[in-house]
């Protein structure tokens, strides 16, 4: 029941890995963040339409959200890679993949160790960017996720036949 999800954000974390980041301006860093959050706005779309018509509608949802939170960190943390290896100054250190993934999830859960900071006002605005997506994903995400789970179990109730006699 969970290799699914599990698998899901492990293919996730191996693509951010393995795949070729291009090098380019921060143009086209700040581009591939927008191309990605929109396909992400799709994709979640397509999920919660999923989960309301599904026999297994909170199975979906787990499916979704393993879908949904690995892609929304991993965006940023390609974009805050990208941004570091274009400018060196934009954050208080270099970052690996790993760097820029860890200061992904420090931002997204509030924690913000201090260990690493922005410094460029590119990198600043990219980091309140991801703040404010950050209230966005949690609070709409979430909820368009749990609304679309009760409309779906309400529909599996309903269409059941009623065994009481």
């Amino acid at each position: 029941m969970l290799l699914r999800p599990l698998g899901t954000i492990a293919l996730t974390l191996a693509a951010y890995f393995w795949l070729p980041l291009p090098s380019r301006s921060d143009t086209f860093t700040i581009l591939l963040l927008v191309v990605g959050l929109a396909a992400l706005v799709v994709v979640v779309a397509w999920h919660v339409r999923a989960i309301a018509t599904s026999d297994y509608p909170r199975m979906r949802a787990v499916e979704a959200l393993s879908l949904a939170a690995p892609m929304y960190l991993v965006l940023f943390a390609a974009t805050y890679f990208l941004l570091a290896r274009a400018s060196e100054t934009s954050f208080s250190e270099l970052l690996s993949r790993a760097g820029a993934l860890y200061f992904s999830v420090t931002v997204f859960s509030t924690t913000g160790f201090g260990d690493i900071s922005a410094r460029s006002d590119v990198a600043r605005l990219l980091v309140t960017v991801q703040m404010i997506g950050n209230m966005i994903f949690i609070g709409f995400g979430i909820r368009q996720l749990t609304t679309a789970t009760q409309a779906g179990l309400r529909r599996r109730s309903e269409s059941q036949p009623d065994r009481t006699g």
